[in-house]
């Protein structure tokens, strides 16, 4: 069986409470089903086919969604082996202190942001003020940073060479974008790769296997496969899926002759010590992932 250290991509929330209109009646348009229909506990054993799972907020009102800090905080006390991301919308006024509250308060260890979700843009001043704050706490930072399904969204905010200025703004915060940054996955390549502590990961690609392909040998010409992360994007993928999407187009790049992708660089990638790379590794004894109000 495959080893997977680390699911970097897990999501959690129910339809009708923390996904909703329009995000959920797209989704419909757009798969045929709601997939985002997910509960603490279910999400719990679809975590345990990794052996950590970071599971994300979503701080994203105006497509619908709102799965909280609390929430989440909630849904990981007890369980070590994941790891709960806050997220907060840059545009709320209270954002510094909201992030500053989910960290001191609830535990949570990075933050989550999507601009075309969360309709900021990459360079506004009020990302920057937040992003202060999470390298004062020294946070990793997801980003969804490519396309969507959505209408809601806002698709000129989306593009993964934007987050450029941001990286050379803190060259020191640990960051990550989502989904090979789809469809612009060199775009994403080429944006990662002159900043030594930015990484990409492949969730939601394992139903893409010439994009997952192309974006593999992409990331092998420029040097930046052992920057590719394994994520899932549960429920929007499995441990499992996730795997054998990832040997399929590794071998579509062999057998095409455009990337010498091996088994052993999926394993690597499903191996892959993320919690130390993203500045994880060491749980602080002192925070619980319950907030104060909760003891």
């Amino acid at each position: 069986m495959t080893r997977v250290a680390v699911d970097v991509h897990t999501h959690l929330g129910e339809t009708g409470t923390h996904v909703r209109a329009p995000l959920a009646e797209d989704e419909v348009r757009a798969w045929g089903s709601t997939k985002w229909n997910v509960t603490a506990a279910q999400h719990a054993e679809a975590a345990a086919a990794a052996e950590n799972a970071i599971v994300l907020a979503f701080d994203a009102e105006p497509v619908g969604v709102v799965v909280d800090n609390e929430y989440v905080a909630r849904a990981v006390t007890g369980k070590p082996q994941l790891i709960g991301f806050a997220s907060v919308n840059p545009t709320r006024p209270d954002a510094p202190s909201r992030l500053a509250h989910a960290v001191e308060n609830l535990g949570l260890r990075g933050l989550k942001l999507g601009p075309t979700y969360q309709h900021f843009h990459p360079h506004d001043r009020r990302c920057f003020e937040l992003l202060d704050v999470a390298q004062h706490y020294r946070l990793p930072v997801i980003w969804h940073q490519g396309t969507t399904f959505t209408r809601a969204a806002v698709a000129d905010y989306a593009r993964p060479m934007q987050l450029d200025k941001v990286a050379a703004h803190f060259p020191e915060l640990r960051m990550w974008i989502a989904h090979f940054g789809h469809p612009w996955t060199a775009e994403a390549v080429a944006t990662i790769r002159r900043y030594e502590h930015f990484y990409l990961d492949v969730s939601a690609m394992d139903t893409r296997p010439w994009q997952l392909a192309q974006s593999l040998a992409t990331a092998s010409e420029y040097r930046v496969l052992d920057r590719v992360l394994f994520g899932t994007d549960y429920p929007f993928a499995t441990v499992e899926a996730t795997i054998a999407g990832l040997r399929r187009a590794a071998a579509l790049c062999r057998n095409l002759g455009i990337a010498d992708i091996t088994d052993d660089d999926v394993d690597a990638i499903c191996a892959r010590d993320s919690l130390t790379l993203l500045g994880l590794g060491i749980r602080d004894p002192e925070r619980s992932n319950v907030s104060k109000e909760d003891k």
